[in-house]
């Protein structure tokens, strides 16, 4: 297989994984790996007061870790696009 085949078929795979992605988290999770936050920076990152946050957060996609919330930035887009 010549250079020119081989960037031409890794140009081709880039293009479908990106389609692909546009529809799939799991792949997009690989291309750009979500952003994690604590409490703070997600009150920051949405413009919502620390308190509220707190109050909604069983709407708000998250994790536990220890006794620590963390959210990511796609979850936190998903769920202001839903509000």
């Amino acid at each position: 297989m010549t250079s020119y085949e081989v960037d031409k078929l890794a140009k081709a795979v880039a293009a479908e994984i990106v389609r692909r992605a546009s529809t799939d988290d799991s792949l997009l999770d690989i291309i750009y790996p979500p952003k994690l936050m604590d409490v703070r920076e997600a009150a920051e990152y949405t413009k919502i007061p620390i308190s509220s946050l707190y109050k909604k957060v069983d709407e708000i996609p998250h994790m536990k870790v220890g006794r620590r919330l963390v959210f990511t930035d796609r979850g936190l887009i998903k769920w202001m696009k839903r509000q």
